[in-house]
């Protein structure tokens, strides 16, 4: 499930408390056990670092600088703290708490820059596989004149009924890429059979009904992400009562196959077609309905029916698709 602004921003909340938490545990450790001062200095090390990896350098920093004021304020206000047995022995205690300080900032800092690189590595990685699949998606549509945009429409149904259902946001994502590569097999279907206005034949519906398959077979070999949804692309014609391509029933049917039905469904209705006038989008919802128990997922019906308005509503991307 997606997380709102107020969300996000509790949890980050959130996980700052823990680390000013975990600060002062390793204070109060480094207060009581006199004899083992010095060692647990090394302990500020799993805060500061926490504070890197969760919010990058500028928190990585902070908690260092934090970790090392809470130190010297210890050893000021309270002398005995971290001396020495040697005589006049006090400037190799500062001295060792400077030193101690000074690394913990530089690696707190050094820790969120490499963390600050990676996520930058990492968006900028996600732009470019979500590029490239918008890309496919609308050659995809490209390659059946009477179904433009649907891929594109029925990856943005998808993603708001998987909403509505609470799944993480990850997973949700995966729908979304999945909704707009459902099609991809269509590439190997030949150009007079998706284009045909009149009746298919049984060797023309067995064709066109393999393209989820033919889809499986050019994503499979990229490995990796890809076979995350691919589960979802071969099993999006699956029926709920066991009646669709491979005969799943329920819920050994993926959850995002099941929504991505939903929504391809939903769209077919709802756009013309060569054989048949589009319904209105009222009219789509009740058909989407009758199949509950059926064809769809009653569950997934639900959450469909739930998103409903802002499906009909769309946006201006959305009505820019339908027309």
């Amino acid at each position: 499930m997606q997380m709102d602004g107020p969300i996000r921003k509790h949890l980050s909340v959130d996980r700052e408390l823990i680390i000013v938490f975990l600060l002062v545990i390793v204070t109060g450790l480094t207060y009581h056990m006199a004899n083992n001062q010095r060692a647990l200095l090394n302990f500020f090390y799993i805060p500061v670092l926490l504070g890197a990896y969760f919010f990058g350098k500028k928190h990585g920093t902070y908690s260092a600088v934090l970790s090392v004021v809470m130190i010297f304020s210890l050893a000021y206000f309270i002398p005995e703290t971290f001396s020495a047995q040697e005589a006049g022995s006090s400037i190799y205690k500062w001295a060792d708490i400077a030193t101690w300080g000074g690394l913990l900032i530089v690696s707190g800092y050094l820790m969120g820059t490499l963390y600050e690189k990676k996520e930058s590595y990492t968006r900028e990685l996600k732009n470019t596989y979500q590029g490239i699949v918008t890309m496919l998606s609308l050659v995809i549509d490209s390659v059946d004149r009477f179904t433009q945009s649907h891929s594109y429409r029925v990856s943005r149904y998808a993603e708001k009924i998987a909403q509505a259902a609470g799944l993480p946001e990850q997973e949700v994502e995966d729908i979304r890429i999945a909704a707009l590569l459902h099609d991809l097999g269509k590439i190997g279907v030949s150009a007079e059979i998706l284009n045909k206005v009149g009746k298919l034949t049984g060797q023309e519906i067995m064709e066109m009904n393999s393209h989820p398959i033919k889809a499986a077979g050019l994503l499979e070999p990229e490995g990796g992400k890809v076979l995350k949804i691919l589960r979802l692309i071969l099993n999006h014609h699956e029926r709920y009562d066991g009646t669709g391509y491979h005969e799943l029933t329920g819920d050994t049917i993926p959850i995002g196959a099941k929504i991505i039905a939903v929504a391809d469904v939903y769209d077919a209705l709802t756009t013309d077609r060569p054989y048949r006038k589009a319904l209105s989008p009222v009219e789509g919802k009740e058909e989407i309905e009758k199949g509950s128990g059926t064809h769809f997922d009653p569950e997934v019906v639900r959450y469909f029916v739930k998103v409903f308005p802002e499906l009909d509503a769309g946006g201006p991307m959305l009505q820019m698709a339908k027309s």
